[in-house]
């Protein structure tokens, strides 16, 4: 800065004497010292002096700086920020091991935040997350326990109970995965009957009254029947069934004798009519609560309510949350259409190229002549005043009529000849190119809009009797406005709907009341397209292309051919501005099918929702149903042949 200072002083010094000399030296100092002073007093907060090698040692040194000075502003700022950037290095690095597994790190860096913070709420929500995350792992080692053993029924349920409470655990849904994959058919259920043996067993019954067969039944299989009392004795059933499972067995005959059943041990049901009132009686309701990420829960539940009929369903809009009830059955398939419904959006990136080219040439060529002759106003002379006993007279020129009088007074001077002639040669191009490069993320079925350029103020005068002029300004956009409208399909294809409109201001009008008003120039195009992810589309040909010709000539003269150039001025210009587009989608995490399972299932009959094929409707007994089983290897049927008892 001195070295600064002194070439200025000797800069100033070879333009004054020795005298001045002194007086610009002490006037530059001082305007140095002033703008020294003010930069300073502009300049930014020093960095912060908080220093230490752990968040804990850092915050303990911004803490004893701020209580050194608890007036100061600047220890304070830096006690508040130290304290933040600790406390979020610290929640960095605890769900980072926590996400690895590493409970014991990730509980002692919590430890440590709710040191500095003891209430807050990331570190006290990420302690509890580690004890159920720690629990998660003992349920999941006992389902994979229980799979090896081929109790699939009991490893679903444990998996189950896992991902209701955190859907994203990913060794729960590894293992479920591969259980489905392993015995697709495998379901979660309620308490379920489990004969002590598992060979097919075949049955026949001819016009036995259904007490009788259910008595039969049990002495056959080991299983313990309960009837219901509104099970009339006299009610006859006839059923022939070979080779097939104990389960396969009383599904059939309950199903041909309009019966249901409740497992109320693994040996124990409850077999009762099936109609309306019997299935409220006995079938237990559920209560599920789903928590949507991206789905609306009135959305979810209207979806809900008009597939599975169901009319137990509350939303929470709060939480986005949809609570039901229901029994077992009709919650599974609840939950196989809340996975197929709430899923993520599609984005996409849209890269954007605008460019605007411009070119214009402008020519003048020829000789301006004068074409117009004037005669000046004829100026008189008026005494304005007196000065020592002396008059002045002043010349005033003021706009007279001509007379004949004046055209009397007439000399060279009093004509004026207009424009003055000059030879034009002027040759002008120029060329201007406008690029626009936005970049823009937009999610699935969403508008986005982009302008750049400038809002233009238009004036409006309203006259209202009896009250005056008022005024009123609205604005609107002039330059590059663009709409785009995505929509991705699951083919990695998307539409997209483009909007472009380029507008410029163009010549200015000033109104009677002064205002000014602009005329606005504007190219639109309306287009969709359907692109690739990745692929680039250029829309080009929004070409403006003017050509105007002026020609001044002397009348005669500048008709003449070729020699007419000498007694004319030509104007030629041309202007020609073309707006291009480049378009390229990038598709980020667009969506994912789901599982078979969850996209196709069944879900009953019209009168009852399950989530398993029914055997057979409901149907009065005596008559025969054969069920075809799938090709497997089957063991040595149990022959068991009842014959009716006659009183």
């Amino acid at each position: 800065m001195r070295v600064h200072t002194q070439g200025i002083l000797l800069m100033l010094s070879l333009q004054f004497n020795n005298q001045s000399q002194l007086t610009v030296r002490r006037l530059v100092t001082l305007w140095l010292a002033a703008l020294l002073l003010n930069g300073c007093a502009f300049a930014p907060w020093e960095k912060s002096s908080v220093s230490g090698k752990t968040p804990e040692e850092r915050t303990a040194n911004a803490k004893k700086q701020s209580s050194a000075k608890p007036e100061a502003a600047i220890p304070r700022k830096d006690l508040l920020v130290t304290q933040d950037q600790s406390i979020a290095e610290l929640l960095t690095e605890a769900e980072k091991t926590l996400k690895n597994g590493q409970f014991d790190e990730a509980n002692a860096l919590y430890e440590r935040v709710i040191a500095l913070a003891p209430n807050n709420v990331r570190a006290i929500s990420g302690k509890a997350s580690i004890e159920r995350e720690k629990k998660h792992v003992l349920r999941i080692e006992e389902a994979q326990k229980l799979n090896s053993s081929k109790n699939t029924d009991a490893a679903l349920a444990i998996l189950r109970g896992v991902l209701m409470e955190n859907p994203n655990n990913a060794q729960a849904l590894v293992l479920q995965t591969e259980i489905h994959n392993q015995n697709p058919l495998s379901r979660i259920e309620p308490p379920k009957l489990k004969p002590p043996f598992e060979k097919p067993v075949t049955l026949e019954f001819r016009d036995v009254s259904v007490k009788m067969m259910f008595e039969a039944l049990s002495r056959a299989t080991g299983i313990n029947f309960i009837l219901d009392k509104d099970i009339k004795s006299e009610t006859k059933a006839t059923a022939f069934i070979k080779n097939a499972s104990i389960e396969d067995a009383i599904e059939m005959v309950l199903a041909t004798n309009g019966l249901d059943k409740k497992a109320l041990t693994e040996t124990s049901a409850l077999i009762f009519p099936n109609t309306i009132q019997k299935n409220k009686d006995y079938k237990e309701l559920m209560i599920r609560s789903f928590y949507l990420t991206n789905v609306s829960a009135a959305q979810m539940a209207l979806t809900i309510k008009t597939v599975l009929k169901t009319k137990d369903v509350v939303t929470d809009d709060r939480l986005n949350m949809i609570v039901m009830r229901d029994t077992p059955e009709v919650i599974r398939i609840a939950e196989k259409l809340v996975a197929a419904n709430d899923l993520a959006d599609p984005e996409v990136v849209l890269e954007m190229e605008v460019l605007e080219v411009t070119r214009s040439r402008l020519q003048e060529l020829g000789i301006n002549y004068p074409n117009q002759i004037s005669v000046n106003s004829i100026p008189r002379t008026t005494t304005v005043a007196a000065v020592g006993g002396v008059a002045v007279a002043t010349n005033a020129t003021a706009v007279t009529p001509l007379t004949i009088q004046n055209l009397k007074h007439l000399y060279d001077g009093s004509f004026n000849v207009s424009p003055n002639p000059a030879l034009n040669f002027k040759k002008t191009t120029g060329d201007v190119n406008l690029i626009s490069n936005p970049r823009i993320r937009v999610r699935n079925n969403e508008k986005a809009k982009i302008l750049v350029g400038d809002k233009v103020p238009i004036i409006t005068t309203t006259s209202t009797a009896n009250v005056g002029i008022s005024e009123s300004v609205s604005y609107i956009d002039v330059g590059l406005k663009l709409d785009v409208q995505p929509r991705i399909t699951l083919d990695d294809f998307v539409n997209i709907k483009v909007e472009l409109e380029v507008s410029s201001l163009g010549e200015k009008t000033v109104t009677k009341n002064g205002a000014n008003v602009y005329s606005i120039g504007t190219r639109n195009a309306i287009t969709q397209l359907r692109l690739k992810d990745g692929e680039t589309q250029v829309l080009a040909g929004l070409i403006l292309d003017a050509e105007r010709k002026n020609t001044s000539k002397l009348p005669g003269l500048g008709d003449v051919p070729l020699l007419g150039r000498l007694f004319s001025d030509q104007e030629d210009s041309k202007n020609k501005t073309e707006i291009i587009l480049a378009i390229t989608p990038r598709i980020v995490g667009n969506i994912s099918r789901p599982n078979s399972e969850v996209s196709e299932y069944w879900s009953g009959t019209e009168t009852m929702i399950n989530d398993r094929p029914q055997i057979s409707m409901p149907m009065s007994g005596g008559l025969r149903l054969e069920r075809e089983l799938p090709p497997q290897i089957q063991p040595n049927p149990v022959d068991v042949q009842v014959q009716p008892i006659t009183p």
